[in-house]
């Protein structure tokens, strides 16, 4: 079945929380910015699932930013251990927004084969005003394969199959990375998100770009050989892409572009330059 529920995945530019960056737009510009998309009450609770690495003057910036936005019923759940999901559940049940910070791999390793992820997961396919948010590296764990610094792994939360989430990604070495992960897996879509910018994805398979940067889109569906040299350029024979931006939406499980909002030029173009 289609979720009912939606997933946002955010880059943002957060050398400044606060949101005085004069030309990327934050993390939580986007985030409130997709808020206002998606619902028109400022009253919705909001969680927001950190590790204990975010410090106190983080979070009273985060409540901060929110707040100037009229979003003013938010909580923050600091997930350290196991052992503390008991008594956060409560909270998560009556959530209508769940935002994962930063530090993917702790907070996955914690929420993983857990009941609040299987609430989580039971909120997201059943409930049309649940969403949960990803930012920055927490974004990168929402699929069940999750990029690291050489690879994918099957470390995810598994909220999308069919993509692999990048929001580290860079022209060059990072660009390789993302390719060569998706030439891996081809049944994955690579969603290589720059600074300032953020999908919304509905119904499992519809994301609609928001920002003022871009996204470059990875398919390796029609490649004939995955294999992969051991040197550092790649070049693959039918590997195909997008870079979208604000306004674009894509298709997550088939690749396809439902609305055409593309830069002037695309992966087929800059093959040769950008991976070879």
């Amino acid at each position: 079945m289609n979720p009912k529920g939606r997933l946002i995945i955010i880059r943002g530019h957060d050398t400044d929380p606060t949101g005085d960056t004069e030309y990327e737009l934050t993390s939580y510009q986007l985030l409130t910015k997709a808020f206002r998309l998606l619902s028109e009450r400022k009253s919705i609770r909001i969680e927001i699932i950190t590790t204990s690495n975010l410090i106190a003057s983080s979070k009273e910036q985060y409540a901060a930013v929110l707040e100037k936005e009229g979003y003013s019923n938010t909580g923050f759940i600091h997930l350290r251990k196991k052992q503390d999901l008991d008594h956060y559940y409560p909270r998560i049940l009556e959530a209508q927004f769940v935002v994962l910070a930063d530090h993917t791999a702790q907070i996955c390793e914690v929420l993983k084969g857990s009941a609040m992820l299987e609430l989580l997961n039971r909120k997201y396919l059943h409930e049309e005003d649940f969403t949960i948010a990803g930012i920055n590296a927490g974004a990168m764990g929402l699929p069940g394969l999750v990029l690291n610094d050489t690879e994918a792994t099957d470390s995810g939360l598994g909220f999308i199959s069919n993509c692999i989430i990048d929001t580290k990604f860079m022209h060059g070495e990072r660009c390789k990375i993302l390719i060569k992960a998706v030439i891996c897996h081809q049944e994955c879509l690579g969603l290589g998100l720059n600074s300032g910018m953020a999908l919304i994805i509905e119904k499992g398979y519809k994301a609609s770009c928001l920002g003022n940067s871009s996204v470059m889109v990875v398919n390796a569906r029609d490649v004939k050989n995955k294999r992969l040299g051991r040197g550092a350029s790649v070049y693959k024979k039918n590997l195909k892409g997008h870079i979208l931006t604000e306004g674009s939406v894509l298709n997550v499980c088939t690749g396809d572009l439902i609305k055409n909002n593309l830069l002037p030029y695309n992966l087929n173009f800059v093959n040769r330059n950008m991976i070879q």
